[in-house]
């Protein structure tokens, strides 16, 4: 069916920076326990359960795009000295997606999208107190593409770096990736879905779904 992904995501979580080829569902990621997308059946080992309400971010694109989408409860991270019991007074740093556009240009055999993110960190209380002259905080976020079937096609994990120069408590970033996605004889390049996301601990998880912004 157009426009969802058909099954629950899974990541294959490996030692690595770069993740490409993944060809199957085997388990969730600790950034995607308890979140499922769409309708369809599931496979393989996956965890099966809703995704908790939130709206995504979504790339405006034509309807025989892939959908590119930034997820509600991942498209944030936050850090506190003790991430168990976030405080205030405690806290490190924070990145969110702010924005999500992208161009489409569909090939016979393929299509490829340029893809542009835009972020915004924020040093908190510890992070500026040790700030010194220069402050600098890297955080890892992934790119999935997922098949019309509900399978990882591949999945690239990026680090996102934030700089803090002296008296500044506020950063910009952006970012520009190219994704490519082969097409098979009958395949249909807006059967595909990208999903992106920050690669999150089960605490860093907890306080986003906790409404800690």
């Amino acid at each position: 069916m157009k426009r969802h992904l058909g099954a629950i995501l899974a990541l294959c979580l490996l030692g690595s920076m770069s993740l490409p080829g993944c060809q199957a569902v085997e388990s969730l990621g600790k950034s995607f326990d308890n979140l499922s997308w769409g309708k369809g059946q599931s496979s393989g080992t996956e965890t099966k359960a809703m995704a908790a309400a939130g709206e995504s971010i979504v790339a405006d694109l034509p309807d025989n795009c892939p959908q590119i989408k930034v997820l509600d409860e991942l498209s944030r991270i936050t850090q506190f000295t003790n991430q168990k019991s976030p405080k205030n007074d405690e806290k490190i740093a924070s990145a969110r997606f702010t924005t999500l556009d992208a161009t489409c240009s569909v090939a016979p055999n393929s299509v490829t999208l340029e893809i542009t993110l835009d972020f915004e960190g924020e040093a908190g209380v510890v992070g500026l107190r040790n700030q010194g002259s220069e402050a600098s905080f890297a955080y890892p976020y992934f790119l999935s593409v997922i098949t019309p079937n509900g399978q990882i096609l591949s999945k690239d994990v990026f680090a996102l770096s934030m700089i803090y120069n002296e008296g500044k408590s506020r950063v910009h970033k952006q970012d520009r990736l190219r994704q490519t996605i082969p097409l098979m004889s009958g395949q249909q390049a807006d059967e595909y879905q990208i999903v992106i996301g920050f690669q999150l601990s089960e605490d860093e998880l907890a306080y986003n779904r906790s409404g800690g912004q």
